[in-house]
């Protein structure tokens, strides 16, 4: 855990999160404990079919005090909102004087998947001005990690889901093995503690 990371936090404009085996219950688990008050937008990748993402989506929008909702092409994120990348489509994340707004774009697999975690973060560490929170949650294999490693360099703040909660470990610890984890948490643990990184502590 980088000791600064507390410092850099309350800056943050935005919460990406990146799952897939396990990670419908690991989303629902974090969403239905952040309040609607939460101050970050949050966009997420779960590895889904396509026929998928939409009732996924509107199920953790009935599950949760946020605003729940399958991403579609130039929606801007707000505070309370989440997004969820539809599945078969690669969701980047832009940047203009307005905020953040979703890019919608081909259909071609990055480590096998499409959605890619890999493929949001990349965007988002390329296009922050403020610190970004990551967090990368249970899945196989390393979809994620070099994603979250260009967050991290780039002063972003990074969350993995603890070994003891996950389902399936590899997406985290393919982070952790970079090197680039800031925190390692239980899962019951991450809500809190993105209320607190985005107050600042």
């Amino acid at each position: 855990m980088r000791s600064d990371a507390d410092k850099r936090a309350g800056a943050a404009d935005l919460v990406v999160m990146g799952a897939s085996t396990g990670g419908p219950t690991a989303l629902a688990a974090i969403l239905s404990g952040i309040p609607r008050e939460f101050s970050l937008p949050i966009a997420v990748v779960q590895h889904m079919p396509p026929a998928f993402t939409a009732a996924f989506a509107s199920r953790l929008d009935h599950e949760s005090e946020l605003h729940v909702t399958e991403a579609r092409d130039g929606d801007r994120l707000e505070a309370g909102s989440v997004v969820i990348a539809p599945g078969g489509r690669q969701m980047r994340l832009r940047r203009d004087s307005r905020g953040w707004f979703v890019e919608l774009g081909e259909e071609t697999p990055w480590h096998n998947h499409v959605p890619s975690v890999d493929v949001l973060f990349h965007s988002v560490a390329r296009a922050a001005v403020l610190p970004v929170i990551a967090v990368l949650l249970t899945g196989m294999g390393k979809d994620g990690a070099e994603g979250m490693e260009a967050i991290h360099r780039n002063g972003g703040i990074t969350i993995a889901q603890s070994k003891e909660s996950s389902v399936v470990f590899g997406m985290p610890r393919a982070a952790i093995e970079r090197g680039c984890v800031d925190y390692v948490s239980n899962l019951q643990e991450i809500p809190a503690l993105l209320m607190k990184l985005s107050m600042n502590g």
